[in-house]
């Protein structure tokens, strides 16, 4: 037992011996003084089983440690008033105390830029924003960073031999005075030089598509990384290097050396879901990522729900510029059995996508066979050629998987000329927004609308696909999945020729990843702009909010306003709000 008892009580007097800490003591007017002659101190790392007279030694070292904190912040006439070194039973301690003195300001700064950096006016923009100004207290460790900035800068934009030819920190000490002078010879700027590309999927012509900066242009570590991004939003490489390094010669340049390796040729998905619009779901995903050496791509989608299956195979070229503009080829199958509509279509699309500034613009030819029926009408069967002109945009400030802020808009003109000669002609206008606004205390506002309107000489023979419907998860919660929109005379609802839908959502973070919500959906579609007022449908509700580890799962309580309030919804859905 005693075996046992001793090195057990040893074991805790060394772990108390380890909790005692030495006592610090630092009094001054100035907290940053304060803080900064402990950060200073070498004592500070001596544990309590030192001797005295082995303190005594670091005791020796205190006023200059002192002084230099105090001068790093300006304080040249800062004065010890008070210093005692005690040795207790368990461990030191330190006393001190420090009178600041009057404070040393800068009266002039200047900053003189000479060689090519003269003319560029990135550095007229750091200029206007130096860290240290006249009137400012002096502190060394902002006129360091002045001079880092102006550094960094120069090996940013391609400067790598730049120098100070000047750094004076003048002090007088007597009339509390700074005077700043620097002198920043840039020298000659580097331009990018040969661009050199390792890759074994593409053909090089094509892989240098990506490079949206030619050999001779200035250098900037700007252009590098853009550079990077682009082959990273290609979707065909696993591993990106990019070496771009100075060389000596008469022509100062950059070589860049690009190594890429490639993701695997075939990628398959496979998933299970549940969308309270729709019900359970099943998918299952195909893509070949590279069918050529021209980047070309082909895509399978398959997904099956009760009420909404279908299949997509989409072939895709990329054109001159791979991340801004491609040509699409698709063909697909959709059927939609809702309330209101059942609805087969089959489409063969060729869509061009190009990027213009922020704005996704696209233009395609559609040819679409559709048989639907509405309600218990008869079935309706079209064949229509169908050009479409569309813009989208969407932008989003994203913090820990959380859209702070953001909107998303999309715009989308479409004209269908029937080929059956029915004379279901029409022209179609749909427009969505969507936004999000932080607010004080991890809140958020979400914003949603969506308009549209069609003009057509024959709305009853057009098919439950180019008509308006609204009610939802995505449209007015409360309500069954597009079972909203005008009334025939046998009370069912047939579709409208315009669809206005707003909502507004309140939601709160509560704790951690959890959080709640307060909505109100509000719509319908319509036949006659006069009704807008008169037939519009409300819901409400309530929501829960969890951000996973797979994005935002929002749980939502709905009830029809316009019902009573005993019926109710459960809207589920999982994804970010833009």
């Amino acid at each position: 037992m005693r075996l046992f008892v001793a090195p057990f009580l040893l074991f805790i007097s060394v772990i108390a011996a380890a909790e005692k800490t030495p006592e610090i003591i630092i009094e001054s007017t100035e907290p940053r003084l304060t803080a900064n002659i402990r950060n200073h101190l070498t004592i500070a790392s001596e544990p309590c089983n030192r001797s005295l007279l082995q303190l005594q030694w670091f005791r020796s070292r205190i006023p200059r440690e002192v002084d230099a904190a105090a001068r790093a912040l300006g304080y040249y006439h800062a004065k010890i008033e008070n210093l005692t070194l005690d040795l207790k039973e368990d461990c030191w301690q330190l006393k001190l105390t420090v009178e600041p003195g009057p404070r040393v300001r800068v009266v002039s700064v200047k900053v003189q830029i000479v060689g090519q950096a003269l003319e560029d006016p990135f550095f007229d923009g750091i200029l206007g924003a130096l860290p240290v100004k006249p009137g400012d207290p002096l502190n060394h460790g902002e006129y360091e960073k002045t001079k880092l900035l102006l550094k960094n800068l120069a090996l940013k934009r391609g400067y790598f031999d730049a120098r100070f030819s000047k750094h004076e920190l003048k002090v007088d000490v007597r009339k509390n005075q700074a005077a700043i002078d620097l002198e920043f010879d840039s020298g000659p700027r580097h331009y990018i030089g040969p661009i050199t590309i390792d890759q074994n999927i593409l053909d090089p012509d094509f892989a240098y598509r990506y490079v949206n900066v030619a050999p001779g242009a200035p250098y900037s570590s700007e252009a590098v990384a853009n550079l990077y991004r682009r082959f990273a939003d290609s979707g065909l490489f696993r591993h990106i290097r990019i070496d771009a390094n100075p060389v000596e010669g008469p022509v100062p340049e950059v070589p860049i050396s690009v190594s890429l390796i490639a993701k695997k040729r075939h990628r398959y998905a496979f998933g299970v879901g549940f969308d309270t619009n729709t019900g359970p779901r099943a998918s299952f995903n195909y893509l070949n990522r590279y069918v050529n050496r021209r980047g070309h791509q082909f895509k399978l989608e398959l997904r099956y729900t009760p009420v909404e299956p279908r299949a997509t195979a989409t072939y895709t070229i990329p054109l001159w510029d791979p991340l801004r503009e491609s040509l699409r080829f698709n063909a697909g199958y959709r059927r939609r059995d809702v309330d209101s509509f059942v609805s087969d279509q089959g489409t063969l699309n060729i869509v061009f996508t190009h990027l213009r500034r922020d704005w996704a613009e696209t233009l395609s030819l559609n040819l679409r066979y559709e048989s639907s029926r509405v309600g218990t009408g008869e079935i309706i069967q079209s064949l229509i050629w169908m050009p479409t002109l569309g813009w989208a945009r969407k932008e989003a400030e994203v913090k820990n998987r959380l859209v702070l802020h953001g909107h998303k808009f999309d715009f989308k003109l479409r004209g269908g000329v029937s080929l059956l000669g029915n004379s279901a002609h029409f022209l179609r206008l749909r427009m969505f927004g969507r936004y999000a606004f932080s607010l004080p205390w991890k809140a958020r506002i979400h914003h949603r609308w969506e308009i549209g309107a069609l003009a057509t000489p024959a709305f009853g023979k057009l098919t439950a696909g180019n008509r308006f419907f609204t009610g939802g998860d995505n449209s007015i919660r409360g309500y069954k999945y597009l079972s909203l929109g005008p009334l025939n005379d046998q009370g069912e609802v047939i579709g409208g020729r315009y669809l206005g839908v707003v909502s507004v959502e309140y939601e709160q973070t509560v704790y951690g990843d959890w959080g709640v919500a307060l909505f109100v959906d509000g719509g319908n579609a319509y036949n006659e702009l006069k009704y807008l007022w008169r037939d519009r449908k409300f819901g409400g509700g309530v929501g829960l909010r969890w951000l996973s580890p797979v994005g935002l799962v929002r749980l939502d309580f709905a009830v029809p306003l316009n019902h009573q309030y005993t019926d109710f919804r459960i809207h589920f859905a999982i994804g970010p709000v833009l």
